[in-house]
């Protein structure tokens, strides 16, 4: 290869990826996180039922309970964060889901997959809290948002990677194959803190801070950013809309061919990968992080209203609308995504990161424990078309409510101005 050649080589491989250093081995690390994600997320379910035994219904209120009960630990586990270094406490986490993990193959009881799961999933929602602690220190403002939108992006690409994986152990269903590809997974723990050893080891504030000021549990006081969590969590809903409803959805309501469920997944997988970076510019301003949000709202209206006169409709017709719908909801996912990354960053004070993200996560992992109950009464219930616009409206109005909680005063303020002032 010539000298230009390998030139123009390196300069697309330089656009495409983020700025080398930090952000670079974040990404890395990301990337091997979210490949066991999709590895665990295609397979978990074959593994407990098939593998350990347990009938569905345990695994489903296993997995629920352990769920509710691990959002308790998401603010203390940030807050750890901030006191102790992102770096350090997130690569603790990542050792401890790699040892539930790893003894998750050997479980074979109801109880010891509680109890594994339960510290399995307060690890994950430690280390949501102290990733985004970890990116609040690799940049700030537009570069910030910028590196946690190509992350989405990374996210998105080791999902897609990891559920292709485990495609071939699927198909052979067989004990040692599913044994083989939760010790992978496992594995992806210790793998994705290997590049975090080359990142500055940084504590978000200085120890003790908090406490001498007395707002160690500031985020617990800050009504405006409960308000945004709350609000982009009634918005995050739409990813239980994919996962949960679509499926049922078009197999059941639909005549539209089932190949279809793939295709909605994949235009939503491939529009996000490509325009995820291009909807993130600007979310570094309040202002326009909240209209994204607003935007957020109405895409998902567009989306649910397409969906709700898909039912009982012909084959041809009802793939075109849910081909649509892919679309609207993508559109929605993506402004949601780029708003609450402005929203979320830009509205803790710095120091606080941890704490504040953990708190963010809450509101995601409320919805997620939520959705699959409201979704089936309102859109797989008796009145399908009116629960789809009921659904619709109400994502309408919490992104219509997002500019409005700017107005809130968050205790936060004082706090940011302290620490501009001290830079």
């Amino acid at each position: 290869m010539s000298t230009s050649a390998r030139g123009r080589t390196r300069a697309l491989l330089d656009a495409g990826l983020p700025a080398p250093g930090e952000p670079r081995l974040l990404a890395l690390s990301w990337l091997i996180k979210t490949v066991g994600s999709g590895l665990y997320l295609t397979t978990s379910t074959l593994f407990f039922t098939r593998v350990v035994g347990l009938p569905v219904h345990q695994v489903a209120s296993g997995l629920t309970v352990a769920g509710i009960v691990a959002l308790a630990g998401a603010v203390p586990l940030g807050r750890l964060a901030d006191r102790f270094g992102p770096r350090g406490t997130y690569t603790v986490l990542l050792g401890v889901q790699f040892a539930t993990m790893a003894a998750l193959a050997f479980a074979r009881s109801f109880p010891a997959f509680l109890a594994l799961i339960l510290v399995f999933l307060l690890a994950e929602q430690g280390s949501t809290a102290a990733r985004g602690a970890l990116v609040a220190t690799v940049g700030e403002g537009a570069e910030r948002v910028a590196l946690r939108a190509y992350l989405r992006v990374v996210t998105n690409i080791g999902i897609t990677i990891g559920a292709g994986a485990s495609a071939l152990v699927i198909q052979a269903d067989t004990e040692a194959g599913y044994m083989a590809l939760l010790w992978c997974t496992a594995l992806t723990y210790p793998g994705a803190a290997l590049p975090l050893r080359w990142l500055p080891a940084r504590e978000t504030r200085p120890a003790g801070k908090a406490e001498r000021t007395g707002s160690g549990w500031q985020v617990l006081r800050d009504r405006r950013y409960a308000a945004v969590t709350l609000i982009c969590g009634v918005l995050s809903l739409q990813a239980q809309v994919l996962s949960f409803a679509v499926p049922l959805w078009v197999l059941q309501h639909t005549e539209a061919p089932t190949v279809l469920v793939s295709g909605i997944v994949a235009v939503n997988t491939v529009m996000v990968i490509c325009l995820q970076i291009r909807f993130s510019r600007g979310a570094e301003d309040d202002r326009r992080a909240a209209r994204m949000c607003r935007n957020s709202g109405i895409a998902l209206l567009a989306a649910c209203a397409l969906v709700a006169f898909t039912g009982g409709m012909g084959g041809w017709q009802a793939t075109v609308l849910l081909l649509l719908f892919a679309a609207a909801l993508t559109f929605g996912e993506l402004w949601l995504s780029a708003g609450s990354f402005g929203l979320s960053f830009n509205l803790a004070p710095e120091g606080m990161h941890g704490q504040y993200q953990g708190f963010f996560s809450l509101g995601r992992g409320a919805a997620t424990a939520v959705a699959p109950a409201l979704i089936a009464l309102l859109c797989l219930g008796d009145h399908p078309r009116e629960g789809w616009l009921a659904l619709g409206a109400l994502f309408a109005a919490a992104g219509a409510a997002a500019p409005l909680t700017l107005r809130v005063r968050g205790v936060g303020v004082r706090e940011r101005s302290l620490a501009s002032a001290t830079k």
